[in-house]
């Protein structure tokens, strides 16, 4: 079966005009993006100077050292390198061998041109595209969704300098595509190894996304539980006081950590770094809930583990609007939870990665995304996940002012809703298209679709949000 996550890791060149800025304390209060995270992520590598809020001449770093993908300084890439790119894209996303016999005639067009003295750019473009096409095709008769995921990477390609002269031997990192690493869930560029002679084997890619079980609760794999009773000990009773005293929480679970390393639990390990990253998190410390998130991640066999480490970690990048960071890690934290059958986190991701587009007024991407995430969420039985998807696109559609849209993601959101016991939140899809609809200038519509939301509310015995709607209700 083709694997769904890896078309959203050929991750487009993000020209550097997609960044958003970074609004000043009192915007930031007033933003409707909630976060929990009240101040600038400031290190020497994030010192803000820009209106991106960090130095120009420096790149992101990340918990171990790493720098983030691109370094917009270095923006030349060599036809040679995207023609290799490309083939290794191809074979990444589990392409028949039939596709890829289609796609190297137009690549092979491509390359043949590119070795002339005056290379003609647009036959080589020409080529590339036709490429492209072949691929999302590929991908939309699988996933049964139209795609466009490969050529929106082309045209950004297109964007950047490109020498339509080949040169093999020239490469330049910042451009090769990266997926993250199973291992140790760095962004690393696909193995150039995976380009080879066709009578050799092409590497078999495990599906993310597994046939779902009758249960859901079968998808999602149980997590780590320590075998140490004095771990096990020390872990619960850390997290009885998680809230109440940090302090004693916090030294537990370093007690926990250091008897994980000294038996080579490295399991127990990841789960004391993580509690107490989630500790450290919550008060802001934000460097140090980094670096633990990272031990969390990088000590874990626990894919679950892995990912959620990861997503926290991306949270973190969002809130404080490092998109690159952010975006490197919520990929990260997609590829494990596919390895580890958690399709709720998957979907979660994708919707943050959309989301961080619709703040961006990035319309295409947006849909993209979403479109992903609800194609994900349909594979799983769980009517809560899907309802939130529906509701969370129909949500950033509203921010895109794409109206329509967002009515029926609402409308969608409430179908599955309805066959769950999650009545407060069909409730509150009916109030939040009531909003379109007065704003559409349709008050008698969204007077209707108030007195349905307060209806349920009252059926449920919410007298309080009832109370809320009835306010609403009298300004009519």
């Amino acid at each position: 079966m083709y694997n769904s996550i890896y078309p959203i890791q050929i991750k487009p060149y993000i020209p550097p005009q997609t960044k958003k800025p970074v609004g000043n304390k009192e915007e930031d209060q007033q933003s409707s993006h909630s976060s929990k995270h009240s101040r600038a992520y400031e290190t020497d590598t994030f010192t803000p100077t820009n209106p991106d809020g960090r130095k120009a001449s420096k790149r992101q770093e990340f918990p171990d050292g790493t720098k983030s993908a691109i370094d917009y300084s270095k923006s030349q890439v060599n036809i040679a390198q995207i023609l290799t790119d490309f083939k290794n894209t191809a074979l990444a996303i589990g392409s028949p061998q039939n596709i890829l016999d289609e796609v190297e005639q137009y690549l092979a067009l491509a390359e043949s041109e590119s070795l002339k003295n005056e290379p003609n750019k647009k036959l080589i473009q020409s080529n590339l595209k036709n490429a492209s096409n072949i691929l999302d095709n590929f991908i939309s008769v699988t996933l049964d969704k139209k795609s466009k995921v490969v050529e929106n990477w082309v045209d950004a390609l297109f964007l950047q300098q490109v020498n339509y002269k080949s040169d093999p031997t020239s490469i330049n990192e910042d451009f090769l595509v990266k997926l993250p690493d199973k291992e140790t869930g760095d962004m690393k560029p696909i193995s150039q190894n995976l380009v080879q002679p066709q009578e050799e084997t092409t590497p078999e890619v495990t599906p993310a996304v597994q046939e779902t079980p009758e249960n859901e609760t079968a998808t999602t794999k149980a997590f780590y539980v320590p075998t140490d009773e004095t771990i096990k000990s020390t872990l619960i009773k850390a997290k009885k006081v998680a809230t109440s005293d940090t302090l004693t929480a916090k030294q537990l679970l370093l007690d926990a950590m250091e008897r994980a390393i000294s038996i080579g639990d490295t399991n127990s390990e990841g789960i004391a770094c993580f509690e107490l990253a989630k500790i450290l998190d919550n008060e802001d410390n934000l460097n140090d809930a980094l670096k633990y998130y990272h031990q969390a991640f990088k000590a874990s066999e626990d894919n679950n583990l892995k990912a959620k480490s990861l997503y926290s970690m991306a949270q973190i990048y969002d809130d404080v609007v490092y998109f690159e960071p952010a975006m490197e890690h919520y990929f990260a934290a997609i590829s494990y939870a596919g390895e580890a059958e958690n399709i709720k986190a998957q979907t979660i991701a994708l919707s943050d990665i959309a989301d961080l587009y619709a703040e961006r007024y990035d319309t295409p991407n947006t849909y993209h995304y979403y479109s992903i995430a609800k194609n994900v969420a349909s594979s799983t039985e769980n009517d809560k996940v899907k309802g939130a998807i529906w509701s969370r696109s129909g949500d950033a559609l509203v921010m895109l002012n794409e109206n329509v849209n967002a009515l029926q993601d609402y409308k969608t959101s409430s179908q599955f809703y309805a066959n769950t016991d999650a009545d407060i939140k069909m409730a509150k899809n009916y109030e939040k298209a009531a909003q379109i609809m007065l704003n559409l200038g349709n008050s008698h519509k969204a007077k209707s679709l108030l007195e349905t939301a307060q209806k349920i509310a009252l059926k449920i015995d919410d007298i309080g949000y009832a109370q809320l709607l009835e306010q609403q209700l009298a300004l009519y």
